[in-house]
């Protein structure tokens, strides 16, 4: 007899664009005050007229506003991964709006990647901007293994982070709020050659390469990706180390669903053996990024201006819970205090 097949739902995008996920303007205005927004932005001319969002004048401004505002109000952070029973992460939108405007309100949660830069895409094209979803193969010499970085520092993970693209005035610019500390946390073209410096004095760039393991005989006939490369002190050296690279081409749900299973019960995603939550922190009018706070595993860290100091070791469990809503704004739940596995449990 054979066996019947399981009547599932498949994850897709909504062939109807008019189906396809959106936030009311209650839920838009509920998300602006989880993110502190100021007034002046939520006034501006793009509330009442969406056309105006695919401009440049009106656009550029008001996404500015908004990668900064997210990126020091909703951390980057995998503790779904640690401190819960489930060990899951849901890339629904009506899940994730819950997660950051409603119970982020009280809890102050954030999350991944996938999480923020797909919530985030959503807010933007509720608004009236024009969004394409994309992926990313963030570089070896991002991990927190000296012996990864060492050995594979010249090498990608497979697809594993999301982005977004924006177009305005016909012209694409990269929008990514999901790469902590170590992303552009400022939206920037989609330019070959494009220089910047982002967090003081770090600077990015964008390059049009191949990277080393692409084969072809000539590298001219190589394939190429949108490269995005970080500077951490111009003053010292011009060093430029790989962050991620990235194409162009569309990613749908179901593609960001078989990532992000990975990433979160793969040994070797250091998501799944490492507690992380990273805020990043704003001058005090409010316009610029000066720097963030980030816990790794035990040890909170604060950099501005390109001077890093640990501000707090955790020895305890419960010092670690401590430092999660003292500095981060997130309050665990007794449930999800308790969910956290004991090989991942501060003694």
């Amino acid at each position: 007899m054979a066996h019947a097949l399981p009547n599932t739902v498949q994850t897709q995008m909504p062939l109807n664009p008019e189906d396809r996920p959106k936030y009311t303007h209650e839920q838009l205005q509920n998300y602006f005050k989880r993110i502190r927004l100021p007034l002046k932005y939520q006034e501006s001319p793009i509330a009442s007229d969406r056309s105006l969002a695919r401009t440049k004048e009106h656009g550029l401004p008001f996404i500015q506003a908004l990668t900064r505002y997210h990126t020091c109000n909703v951390p980057f952070e995998n503790l779904e991964l640690h401190y819960s029973a489930h060990k899951t992460i849901s890339l629904n939108m009506d899940d994730l709006y819950t997660k950051f405007a409603e119970r982020g309100l009280q809890y102050g949660r954030g999350g991944r990647c996938m999480e923020n830069n797909g919530f985030f895409g959503t807010v933007l094209r509720s608004l009236g901007f024009d969004v394409k979803n994309c992926a990313g193969r963030v570089s070896r010499m991002q991990t927190p293994n000296p012996g990864i970085r060492e050995q594979h520092g010249q090498t990608y993970d497979g697809w594993n982070h999301m982005l977004n693209l924006v177009r305005l005035d016909g012209a694409w610019y990269v929008v990514d709020v999901g790469m902590g500390a170590m992303g552009p946390n400022v939206p920037y073209p989609l330019e070959d050659g494009f220089e910047t410096v982002s967090v003081a004095p770090r600077k990015i760039r964008l390059q049009w390469r191949c990277i080393p393991e692409h084969a072809a005989e000539w590298e001219e006939e190589a394939q190429k990706l949108w490269c995005y490369d970080i500077c951490r002190d111009p003053g010292k050296e011009e060093q430029w180390i790989p962050s991620y690279c990235f194409t162009e081409t569309e990613f749908l749900p179901q593609d960001y669903e078989m990532m992000s299973w990975f990433t979160s019960t793969s040994p070797k995603s250091f998501f799944t053996y490492s507690v992380l939550c990273t805020k990043m922190l704003m001058d005090e009018a409010g316009e610029k990024i000066v720097g963030d706070v980030t816990l790794f595993r035990d040890r909170i860290a604060r950099t501005v201006g390109g001077q890093r100091e640990v501000v707090r070791e955790c020895n305890t469990e419960q010092e670690r819970v401590d430092a999660l809503k003292e500095i981060f704004g997130v309050d665990l739940t007794p449930e999800e205090r308790e969910g956290i596995k004991p090989e991942m449990r501060l003694q």
